[in-house]
């Protein structure tokens, strides 16, 4: 369901009847309760709310009202009842994939020498740079197993941002096998990057594909099938 509740059919109300229950059943909220929070005011004496709900003939209007409530409320617990109508945010769905076809140690931070304007990557340290201070400039070094295109994302706060690699703030790039500097600009040289409004956590999320056209987008994660090269930083901004 796409969960356009001016549509909902008689089934989709009552299969959300059924997540309120599951929900009323691990709390110590009735369905009634969570109706009236939905609502935001009681029950009218008279009217079997409770009835039409559990039939599925409750209103549209008054279903989505209890589905925001729901979603807002008790997503984890409703997506675990039923994906359809409680489908997890993209975020989810990314860390999840990333979780287990991550590769790590491939994409590294490469910071902007000063004096020459030039990049240089600290070769003696095995694992990549993590931390950054907010406005230091930096990109970021790529040893890439494969050649094709890249595509990059940055992920704060659970919101997916796209991220540009090639000339242009064109979001995707040619990559070559082996080592490389991202993003490049006209010339092909290192773009710097910086930071300079949000501290905390930043997962930074480079993927290559041979086929450009099956790189993922910001709400079309990857797939198992993609046969992507999926390269993952954390980085911690600090003050």
């Amino acid at each position: 369901m796409d969960n356009n509740w001016k549509t909902a059919t008689k089934a989709d109300r009552a299969a959300l009847y059924h997540v309120a229950r599951a929900i009323a059943d691990s709390t110590n909220l009735s369905v009634e309760a969570i109706m009236e929070q939905a609502f935001g005011h009681k029950l009218m004496v008279g009217t079997d709310y409770l009835s039409n709900f559990r039939s599925g003939t409750i209103g549209r209007p008054k279903a989505k009202l209890i589905h925001a409530w729901i979603a807002e409320h008790h997503a984890e617990t409703a997506c675990a009842i039923d994906p359809k109508l409680f489908p997890k945010p993209h975020t989810d769905v990314w860390a999840d994939y990333l979780e287990h076809h991550a590769i790590h140690g491939k994409l590294s931070i490469a910071r902007f020498d000063k004096s020459m304007g030039l990049v240089q990557r600290k070769r003696d340290q095995p694992i990549p740079d993590e931390v950054l201070k907010l406005g230091e400039e930096f990109c970021f070094h790529l040893d890439s197993g494969i050649k094709g295109h890249a595509v990059a994302f940055q992920i704060h706060k659970g919101t997916v941002h796209p991220l540009p690699l090639g000339p242009g703030c064109s979001l995707t790039v040619s990559i070559k096998k082996g080592e490389q500097f991202l993003p490049v600009d006209l010339d092909a040289k290192p773009e710097m990057l910086t930071e300079t409004d949000d501290l905390g956590s930043h997962r930074f999320v480079v993927i290559v594909n041979d086929d450009v056209k099956r790189l993922p987008t910001q709400t079309q994660f990857p797939t198992q099938n993609c046969d992507a090269c999926i390269h993952v930083l954390k980085i911690q901004i600090l003050p």
